[in-house]
């Protein structure tokens, strides 16, 4: 196993990853402003609309847990597992990121916290979804459900490089850098033991 290919691999896929999450970025600035003065301003939806909304959300996702149970295990952590966490993934960045990015100026607390977060459950849920005794079929969905809703809504490349963009300076290169280096270190403390002892090939 050659680890310098795999670490010079993996350095490649971080560095294409930012770099076409902030050239989307720059093209979708670019877009916008060509279209902000032909389309005109949109009205904010009446509160009626707005509250209609909110509770056809809250009852669609009601929803989720009965379709959940009576789908076949076969395949019903494919269809809802991750819908189920979806929303409290999603809740929690979105508490992380109010209460916390106005912290420091100069550094998003919340959504640094949010993504290191994410980064820790998802090594977590795969060592145990790797253990020597396989979990049981509904454990294995919540599993499943678990790393693809919550930790999916919950980390974040999106905002994390409209960060980027918006520090510029060098303070951008080091929010990123610290950003990756503890999402790194996190994997290697998680998931590092489980490699070792020869759980995953």
């Amino acid at each position: 196993m050659n680890h310098a290919a795999e670490f010079m691999d993996g350095l490649a896929k971080t560095a294409f990853t930012l770099t076409l999450s902030l050239g989307s970025l720059a093209f979708g600035r670019k877009v916008a402003a060509m279209l902000i003065p032909v389309i005109p301003p949109l009205k904010l939806p009446s509160k009626v609309l707005r509250y209609g909304l909110s509770v056809l959300s809250v009852l669609t996702y009601a929803a989720v847990f009965p379709a959940y149970f009576r789908l076949p295990a076969a395949y019903r952590h494919q269809a809802t597992a991750a819908i189920l966490f979806a929303y409290p993934g999603a809740l929690t960045r979105y508490i992380l990121s109010i209460c916390l990015n106005k912290r420091l100026k100069a550094f998003p607390l919340g959504t640094f916290i949010a993504n290191s977060l994410g980064t820790a459950l998802l090594g977590a849920f795969h060592v145990l979804q790797s253990t020597p005794s396989p979990p049981s079929p509904n454990a294995c969905s919540i599993l499943q459900g678990l790393i693809d809703g919550y930790c999916g809504c919950l980390t974040t490349i999106s905002t994390f490089a409209m960060e980027v963009w918006e520090l510029r300076t060098w303070k951008s290169g080091r929010y990123a850098l610290f950003s990756w280096m503890m999402g790194q270190g996190l994997l290697l403390v998680i998931l590092g033991p489980s490699f070792w002892a020869g759980l995953f090939e």
